[in-house]
């Protein structure tokens, strides 16, 4: 048999402990506004479109100053949803210094942009404003 090996250990010196220091984690309340945000500019602007394309289906010997205001208020609510939720999104993302936000509020913003400009120009969307909301 073989003799046993010693195996006398060191003192270990007492080191004082220090907590390990983790970095906050960064809040998740943005998240949650762009997605909310980007609901309300998906949906919003989708039930905005069904009630313009609504009030625009009415037969010529039915309309009145009251489907006109309808249609116009529908308008409204569209330009709303299509227009305004994405350039707020964006300008608040860039306040908050947010870059991906911002530039994919941006694109939601031109996105819209180009497709209301598709359906109708400015001038046109104008006039029919004007034309449903000036009347009483």
């Amino acid at each position: 048999m073989a003799p046993k090996k010693n195996t006398t250990r060191k003192p270990r010196t007492a080191r004082p402990r220090e907590p390990v220091v983790l970095p906050d984690p960064r809040p998740r309340w943005p998240i949650a506004a762009w997605t909310a945000l980007g609901a309300l500019w998906a949906l919003g602007s989708l039930v905005a479109f069904v009630l313009v394309l609504t009030a625009a289906g009415v037969m010529p010997e039915d309309v009145t100053d009251a489907t006109r205001r309808e249609g116009a208020w529908a308008l409204v609510w569209l330009l709303v949803f299509a227009l305004a939720v994405p350039a707020a999104g964006t300008v608040w993302a860039a306040l908050l210094r947010r870059p991906v936000a911002a530039v994919m509020f941006a694109f939601a913003f031109a996105l819209s942009g180009a497709a209301l400009w598709l359906i109708a120009p400015p001038a046109e969307l104008w006039a029919a404003l004007s034309g449903g909301l000036g009347r009483p």
